[in-house]
């Protein structure tokens, strides 16, 4: 004899099926796929860094140099893919800022970038303690929030 399935089970298999069919993924080769690939790649590499100088992992001078090369090589990688002023296609969390102060954008953007050389530079010579990298580290997670909070919802 055939048992009817629980009519709460059909429900959440249903919509589970629902959701599965509204995936919010983006194409990783649009504009914003590459954008938030590069700033998922900036996390990859300050997350540790941060990581080791708040004691969460252990410090590892050699590791924290290749980071910091990882973000200078990597430092240009997401402007070219903000979207155009008007561009309401593209799923963005940038503030109008961003084009009614370009100027401003653009001085946040160098202050990342000094900021990142500049940590590159303190560690050229090898890193033995926290204490060498940490305010040139500093320095980047200021101007990534300072960017986040001038032109980021």
């Amino acid at each position: 004899m055939f048992a009817v399935p629980n009519p709460k089970i059909l429900l959440f298999a249903a919509l589970g099926l629902t959701l599965a069919g509204c995936s919010s993924e983006v194409d990783p080769n649009s504009p914003e796929g590459k954008r938030q690939a590069a700033f998922k790649h900036f996390l990859s590499h300050s997350e540790p860094m941060g990581g080791m100088l708040r004691e969460r992992l252990p410090f590892d001078g050699e590791a924290f140099a290749g980071h910091a090369q990882a973000l200078a090589d990597s430092v240009e990688a997401p402007w070219a893919y903000f979207p155009e002023p008007g561009d309401t296609q593209q799923k963005n969390a940038a503030l109008p800022e961003v084009w009614s102060d370009p100027q401003g954008f653009a001085q946040a953007i160098d202050q990342y970038r000094s900021a990142v050389a500049d940590l590159v530079v303190v560690t050229e010579q090898g890193v033995e303690s926290p204490a060498q990298v940490t305010d040139a580290f500093t320095a980047v997670q200021q101007s990534c929030k300072g960017c986040h909070d001038g032109f980021r919802r």
